[in-house]
């Protein structure tokens, strides 16, 4: 009956461990806290083995002491060590969240301190018997500082309960649950050891701790997708970061399952669920040497070891037959669109994040050319680098001094004169060479610099039409990202601008494309018809390019139209459409609009338009996007056209 607690705890653990093991994986790709949750389970296991072994030899004749003191000493030592490695799973959990590397320092430490005092207060009672003896006969005897092990527990307890107090405020949710429920169990257990000190509790005390954190947390299968039962990102990252280590070559499949809202809103929620489920299935079946992982929503990956170009070739090409089969589940057959990023390693210098971020940029690439399968090459891996080096140029410079505004006079076919001018944002090279709006234009919106760019291109063109006579009776239109158009305090701050510089309200319009005034529409209606009771004027951008609404035209308050290039020539197939064209011009002339043409490039593509009665021109034909001092020349070339007149 001594050590039926033994017995009760070896058992526990054994079925704690099947629960938690996952052979989607190994222990070495599991995370942190599932590591040390796995060397728990062993230690209470081990602990459990080596207390019964103990018993067993305190039962056994003829066994020396020697023996006997040694197997109980390391019954001592194990016993402290799960205790510390419950302590640090605690600690693991809490500081998950937290970047302090000094908490996480200070709870090692002071597990450290612990332990080893522990381990030479064990050594010292060879000699000492302060902890337990064996009398001449070999009978087992509890010292005078027995109980100091159960000191430690306490001690162990209070780091755990300061830690926690600490980074309460980023620790783990369930952690103040989990605590309220492990540590009544330890002094209770404490309780009853001391009041029947004949069964010895201290396996099943560490088992009970171990069914709780079981349940509260591993119980989740941590690193395992819900749905689909894949390794998650987290184990992805891990498992690819270890290849990386060990200079393993290794090769990654990245699958983006593109528009699949449209199969929940064909077949119903539940239907994709269950293909997300099948297509796992079915992923893992098709690449079975290599471990999958769903990365989230309709992102699958997944890694392969690499040997051979020719064995790649045929698990890309399984892949992509898989993909365009479709999948076949109760009475539906579904195929949905993808794309697939490829990436291989061959043992170089990189990282995890490093891998993913390329392979997105892919897939993003994927997306501009409508191409199903990207291999992950040098020149996406030079874009990326290109990419970083425009982040940090966006990062480093000062607005005032690194952009520069540039103008692109437009042509009123009328009259002849050039009435108005597009402001256009330029940013120089430290090499004073220019960079592409195309490239740090779409990077300053997602870092979100787009904002104080914007500011200064109105701040500078409200200068420059107040201070060069040239300009007198020009109007000058600005691009506005609409995610700025709808910020709070955007009227005012605009309108306070202009009035500043003193400028007619009438000579700065905004350009917005239809794409992104579809996207807020409503917040936009509200915020336009503001501006335009101020007096300012709105054009429609790249008209034309495939998001063509024209009851947005109608509820908007536009006055002027501007056909993308493509819609007036059709490059892919060599034909002008101005039969559409004129078309487009004559209902928007009954609507009262203004309409203008971009991009014209030769004087017979400028007769041509005027036919078909486009307003104005803005092209290469007439004039390139020119700096300030360049401008000023070229419109001392010009009469300045009258202002109130607009066509």
């Amino acid at each position: 009956m001594i050590y039926i607690a033994d017995y009760f705890a070896l058992g526990l653990v054994i079925v704690l461990f099947t629960f938690f093991y996952d052979n989607k994986t190994s222990i070495r790709y599991m995370p942190l806290s599932s590591k040390v949750f796995a060397m728990v389970l062993a230690l209470t296991a081990l602990n459990a083995i080596t207390d019964l072994t103990a018993g067993a030899l305190l039962s056994a004749e003829g066994i020396p002491v020697w023996l006997n003191m040694l197997v109980n000493s390391l019954y001592f030592i194990i016993n402290i060590v799960t205790t510390s490695c419950i302590a640090l799973f605690f600690f693991v959990k809490i500081l998950e969240h937290t970047h302090s590397r000094r908490c996480k320092r200070n709870a090692c430490v002071a597990l450290i301190v612990m332990l080893s005092i522990y381990v030479l207060l064990i050594i010292g009672n060879v000699w000492g018997g302060y902890l337990f003896y064996f009398d001449e006969s070999g009978a087992y005897h509890r010292g005078p500082l027995n109980i100091i092990g159960y000191f430690f527990m306490f001690m162990q307890m209070i780091f755990v309960l300061i830690c926690y107090f600490r980074n309460k405020e980023t620790a783990n949710k369930l952690m103040r649950r989990t605590l309220s429920n492990v540590f009544p169990i330890i002094p209770i257990c404490i309780l009853l050891q001391r009041v029947f000190p004949e069964i010895m509790l201290n396996s099943i005390i560490i088992a009970f701790v171990d069914i709780v954190l079981f349940m509260t947390f591993m119980s989740q299968r941590h690193g395992v997708h819900t749905l689909t039962e894949l390794n998650d990102r987290h184990r992805f990252f891990d498992n690819v970061n270890q290849l990386i280590t060990l200079k393993e070559p290794f090769q990654i499949f990245l699958i983006n399952l593109k528009n699949f809202s449209a199969i929940n809103q064909k077949y119903g929620h539940i239907v994709g669920d269950e293909y997300l489920y099948q297509f796992a299935f079915s992923l893992e079946r098709t690449l079975k040497d290599g471990v999958a992982f769903h990365m989230n929503g309709t992102v699958f990956a997944v890694v392969l070891k690499y040997t051979y170009q020719s064995v790649a070739e045929r698990q890309s090409g399984a892949l992509l037959d898989f993909l365009n089969t479709g999948i076949d589940f109760d009475d539906h057959h579904i195929e949905v669109d993808y794309i697939v990023s490829h990436y291989i390693s061959c043992g170089e210098e990189t990282t995890s994040t490093d891998i993913f971020e390329i392979m997105e940029h892919s897939i993003a690439k994927g997306y501009g050319l409508k191409q199903r399968y990207v291999q992950c090459n040098q020149d996406i891996r030079e874009e990326i680098d290109r990419m970083k080096y425009l982040r940090g140029r966006l990062e480093r410079i000062d607005t005032a001094r690194g952009y520069e505004v540039w103008y692109q006079p437009i042509k009123c076919l009328q009259t002849g004169k050039f009435c108005s001018m597009e402001a256009l944002i330029r940013l120089r090279e430290m090499d004073g060479s220019l960079i592409s709006p195309a490239e740090f234009i779409p990077l300053a919106e997602k870092t979100g610099q787009i904002s104080s760019i914007t500011w200064f291109v109105l701040e500078q063109v409200c200068h420059d039409l107040k201070h060069i006579p040239e300009l007198e009776n020009t109007s000058v239109s600005i691009n506005l990202p609409m995610a700025q158009l709808i910020e709070k305090g955007f009227v005012t701050r605009f309108i306070g601008i202009v009035d500043q510089a003193g400028i007619d309200h009438k000579r700065i319009c905004l350009e917005f494309t239809e794409r992104t005034i579809l996207e807020n529409f409503i917040q936009t209606q509200y915020i336009m018809k503001e501006l335009t009771e101020a007096g300012f004027r709105f054009y429609l951008d790249d008209f034309g390019v495939g998001y063509s609404n024209f009851n947005c035209l109608l509820q908007l308050p536009f006055q002027i139209i501007k056909f993308d290039a493509g819609l007036i020539h059709d490059k892919r197939t060599d034909v002008y459409n101005y039969p559409t064209v004129q078309a487009l011009t004559r209902l928007f002339h009954e609507m009262d609009l203004i309409v203008v043409a971009e991009g014209a490039e030769t004087t017979d593509e400028v007769k041509a338009l005027e036919s078909v009665g486009v307003d104005r021109v803005q092209g290469y034909v007439f004039a390139r996007p020119m700096p300030k001092d360049e401008l000023i020349g070229f419109y001392k070339k010009q009469l300045s056209y009258p202002q109130g007149e607009e066509k």
